[in-house]
């Protein structure tokens, strides 16, 4: 069972303030935030699985990579216009683009993967439409207080962010490119972007986090993040020691300037010292990238072969 965005944002109004709230990803977002009963957690976990088996089925053996990276990347920067053109040229080879789903490198995933077959200046006028509303508002993580109650004003907030990308998809001439995100209701403050089409969310936040590493077997790229991303990076490096997910599949780290920072993942956050020692040389030096050059990760990728022993 996977979701499209018509199930989760059914009842969603560009031009109506307050209408997220009656969609069934704010109604079930709520639910979790409120005390639950036994039941309600077993109908949780039981969703949890038959999404698990709906994300399968949508791969199957398809070429999947990942693109992270953090929900502060701003519409009208550098980095967001990076990631959606690295992700538009992915999705143009043939492979199925996913991220976590929510919004700024991974709104710029999905943008890029939904107009795959469109060219350059198509992607730059989405891009264009979007920078209307470049900021993804802060203080969401307050949207729903303990005791389940809603703070309005952030719903409101919200709504001027996510209204642009909506009236984009009304604006689309043809068929979105078909994606898949993969987020979590434990992050409920951050709705799925509307860009994917079809979206595995999860209630539970543990599940979430080793399945989308896991469905990337043939690379993870790595746009500039915080500390979700960073626990992504070790939780994939874990996965790619062990060879959990049948062999080690490349790591690309995009070294883009991010929040007035240049070099994110060779200075701010050298990720070389600590991969290369993990890894030891051979595996670091043939598995792993880091550059800022969107170009050199495709070369990157393209040459990535799986062992034949699978």
């Amino acid at each position: 069972m996977l979701f499209s965005p018509v199930d989760l944002f059914d009842g969603f109004d560009p031009g109506i303030a307050e209408s997220y709230l009656d969609t069934l990803d704010f109604r079930t977002f709520l639910a979790t935030r409120r005390p639950s009963t036994q039941a309600q957690r077993i109908a949780w976990a039981e969703q949890d699985q038959q999404v698990t088996e709906g994300r399968n089925e949508f791969l199957g053996e398809r070429r999947c990579v990942a693109i992270m990276g953090g929900h502060r990347v701003e519409r009208s920067g550098t980095a967001y216009a990076t990631i959606a053109r690295l992700a538009r040229d992915l999705g143009a080879a043939g492979v199925v683009i996913t991220s976590g789903g929510g919004p700024g490198a991974m709104e710029a995933t999905h943008l890029g993967a939904m107009l795959a077959t469109r060219d350059d200046a198509t992607l730059a006028d989405a891009i264009a439409f979007l920078r209307s509303v470049a900021t993804f508002p802060s203080g969401m993580t307050a949207i729903v207080d303990r005791d389940g109650r809603v703070d309005r004003e952030l719903v409101r907030a919200l709504h001027r962010w996510q209204a642009p990308a909506f009236r984009l998809l009304e604006d689309l001439a043809a068929p979105p490119v078909s994606s898949l995100s993969v987020p979590t209701w434990f992050y409920g403050h951050e709705p799925p972007t509307p860009f994917a089409t079809h979206i595995a969310k999860y209630v539970s936040n543990a599940l979430r986090e080793d399945g989308l590493l896991a469905i990337a077997r043939h690379g993870v790229i790595y746009a500039p993040g915080s500390a979700g991303t960073l626990q992504e990076v070790f939780q994939d490096a874990a996965q790619n020691v062990y060879r959990t997910q049948r062999w080690f599949s490349p790591m690309c780290f995009l070294d883009l300037p991010f929040a007035g920072i240049d070099h994110w993942w060779s200075r701010h956050f050298p990720i070389e010292r600590f991969l290369r020692p993990l890894f030891g040389d051979a595996d670091y030096d043939r598995h792993v990238i880091v550059t800022p050059d969107p170009a050199a990760i495709l070369a990157f990728l393209a040459a990535f072969q799986p062992p034949t022993a699978w």
